[in-house]
């Protein structure tokens, strides 16, 4: 079968939606189109219009959204990951169960006809007896290629994934709820007002790092309060002086940089005791941070992949699924 000269990768999650036509040996993102049109917005839709066909309407808003980046009445195919293949999104598919790795056969994969010339490759997550993962499964096959040694992955984000590697292949996985927790406690919580962003300084870096060490120690619940009780104890101090408590910008700052120390202190934690390697894979700030997080706590044999790899690496997942599916498509 000849390979093709472009595929489309599809990133279908809860809230979110992407497709980027991808030239097939470079990698290279031609065009890409987002939106908000999550599985669970698109699937809320499906039920208050009524409709009996849940994969059609899936695959309509698809073939809708793929117009935006390439034409539509040639040869395609498609190649699908996140929450697309879950119970609120076009088709719900087992789990496919760990180890996994770059023999893809040791995913679950579907492969369906959305029109004439037009094939759609499904994967689906992975689980364990007590976790579940849809997406970041594709992301670590495609990131194999940078692990020399038996490691850890980590995959930091809302839920932060640790994928443990051995012998060439992914065994393990422990999901981390660090981000969503950092966004209920900090837009939600008693202590939403005593916080605010910022970019790190020296004093922030100071909080962050305290944050790191207490959180490590497994002091997460008996810290969190102290971020209030501060504030309490400055403000009645001041009012015995006769003063009033104002906003302490500085003070916010740092309980910011506190609370996500803690949270990454408290996930990192069992790393301190391991031996074996550890690899992370993030962007941006969150890259920065867990960086400093994990040189605090002196995990050994650390190495962290860049953003550009990362974001790279579901493409290469996707493009090794579509390589050892060639005999199942159309596409000539």
């Amino acid at each position: 079968m000849k390979q093709p000269k472009h595929f489309v990768s599809c990133d279908w999650g809860t809230s979110n939606f992407r497709v980027r036509l991808i030239d097939f040996n470079s990698l290279e993102v031609i065009k890409e189109h987002k939106t908000e049109m999550g599985v669970k917005k698109l699937y809320q839709s499906f039920l208050s219009e009524g409709k009996a066909d849940r994969q059609a309407y899936f695959s309509e808003y698809l073939l809708s959204q793929l117009q935006q980046i390439v034409d539509i009445n040639q040869e395609l195919t498609i190649v699908a990951c996140g929450m697309i293949t879950s119970t609120m999104g076009m088709i719900d598919m087992e789990y496919a169960t760990m180890p996994i790795s770059d023999k893809v056969d040791t995913l679950n994969i579907k492969h369906l006809d959305l029109n004439d010339h037009i094939d759609l490759i499904l994967i689906s997550g992975v689980k364990t007896t007590n976790d579940v993962m849809r997406g970041e499964e594709v992301q670590a096959i495609g990131l194999m290629k940078y692990l020399k040694n038996d490691c850890y992955l980590l995959l930091p984000g809302t839920h932060s994934k640790h994928l443990k590697f051995e012998g060439g292949s992914y065994n393990s996985f422990q999901t981390f709820m660090t981000g969503e927790l950092f966004e209920i406690i900090s837009q939600h919580s008693i202590l939403k007002e005593f916080l605010m962003s910022s970019k790190m300084n020296e004093e922030s870096e100071k909080a962050f790092l305290e944050g790191v060490r207490k959180g490590s120690k497994g002091e997460l619940l008996g810290s969190l309060f102290g971020i209030r009780a501060q504030w309490v104890a400055q403000a009645q101090s001041l009012q015995e002086e006769g003063k009033s408590k104002g906003k302490d910008t500085e003070m916010y700052q740092s309980n910011f940089y506190f609370l996500s120390g803690l949270l990454l202190g408290n996930e990192l934690s069992y790393l301190q005791n391991q031996s074996v390697e550890v690899v992370m894979a993030a962007s941006g700030v969150l890259s920065g941070l867990y960086q400093i997080a994990l040189k605090e706590l002196k995990v050994e044999g650390f190495t962290s992949l860049s953003g550009e790899v990362l974001e790279k690496a579901m493409i290469h997942g996707q493009k090794m699924v579509l390589e050892q599916h060639f005999d199942q498509l159309q596409i000539i």
